[in-house]
């Protein structure tokens, strides 16, 4: 399993020691010293607040690495925050409490469209920037629990991420699917950290949880007892896709998480990052073009990462583009060039 590089650990030690965990502000006077490589002398003065997910997840330590990549490479103020991720930060983002937003892609279709928990109220503002690697649903217990499918976890309890969440937006929807609702189980509404340890004190029967894999909390705990990964059959993920075409079949291949050896079906969900519109044309091309000159900075952190390919930052995103990332794209080729009329 890749480690994270250096700097992140030092991050989120400052970060959870002296800020609860919360984020972490970085100035834009780069400091000379390995990183990511400065190829922007901009003097523009903005500033960019990155909203990520829980400390336990990908998105915190990725918002580290892409702050990280702005403070060297623009006269901007960086910070992070961890939050509640996909669902929260889309409504924070089109509120103007950050610039750029780690979100899944059904989350961000629901809240573009006003569908789902966002019924009626459509937050049109939010516009993509990239698209970046896959989630994987894990659905864990342990050995002991004698749970082995979806239909095991009737009268369980289950962690099924933060209220309002990505992760349980797609918990309810794959327990529809399944023939389930929350009157089925005990559900508990735990952060990916919380939902870790209920598993660990036994709290809890089963966790839920939207990842990139490898994921290091479940890597941990895999390491301190026997964990199973319940499957998500296609049959369900069909039913899936009639709520949103953002689901796919996918595999978590065995051997990812200690004692799991064999291949595990699951349903994902490819991960965003997104913008609001009131941002100018420049500087999202700035902040766009900047990711994708820094990718091996990105993949240094996480190896969820080495799927952030400029051939694929289009792919799967369902809603508009914003127009600075539209004209990175344009110049890059993975858009074909717009013709005047």
């Amino acid at each position: 399993m890749r480690k994270a590089i250096f700097w992140v650990a030092i991050i989120l030690l400052i970060t959870a020691t002296f800020l609860g965990c919360s984020g972490l502000s970085l100035w834009s006077n780069a400091e000379n010293g390995s990183g990511p490589k400065n190829t922007n002398s901009s003097t523009t003065r903005e500033a960019v607040t990155i909203l990520t997910g829980g400390t336990s997840g990908v998105y915190f330590p990725l918002g580290g690495a892409l702050a990280e990549i702005y403070h060297r490479n623009l006269n901007v103020a960086v910070s992070f925050q961890s939050t509640g991720a996909s669902a929260e930060n889309c409504y924070k983002l089109a509120r103007g409490k950050g610039e750029l937003a780690f979100a899944m892609a059904d989350t961000v279709s629901d809240a573009y469209y006003g569908q789902g928990r966002f019924e009626g109220k459509p937050l049109t503002n939010i516009r993509g920037l990239s698209a970046m690697y896959s989630n994987y649903l894990h659905l864990i217990t342990t050995k002991d629990k004698g749970i082995a499918s979806l239909a095991d976890i009737r009268g369980k309890r289950v962690a099924v991420g933060a209220h309002g969440s990505g992760t349980e937006i797609n918990a309810k929807r794959v327990l529809i699917a399944a023939g389930l609702t929350y009157d089925d189980i005990e559900e508990h509404f735990l952060s990916f950290a919380e939902a870790i340890q209920g598993l660990r004190d036994e709290t809890i029967d089963v966790a839920v949880l939207s990842s990139g894999i490898p994921n290091i909390a479940v890597s941990k705990l895999a390491a301190e007892k026997q964990l199973v990964l319940i499957p998500v059959s296609h049959k369900i993920i069909t039913k899936l896709q009639e709520v949103s075409p953002a689901y796919t079949d996918v595999i978590i291949p065995g051997a990812t998480y200690p004692g799991v050896d064999t291949n595990i079906a699951t349903v994902g969900v490819k991960n965003l990052i997104v913008t609001r519109e009131e941002l100018s044309e420049e500087f999202v091309y700035k902040l766009t073009k900047v990711i994708f000159e820094n990718t091996d900075f990105l993949r240094s952190t996480h190896a969820a990462a080495d799927n952030i390919l400029l051939d694929t930052a289009v792919e799967g995103m369902p809603i508009p583009l914003h127009q600075g990332a539209e004209r990175y794209y344009r110049e890059m080729g993975v858009l074909e060039p717009q013709v005047s009329p």
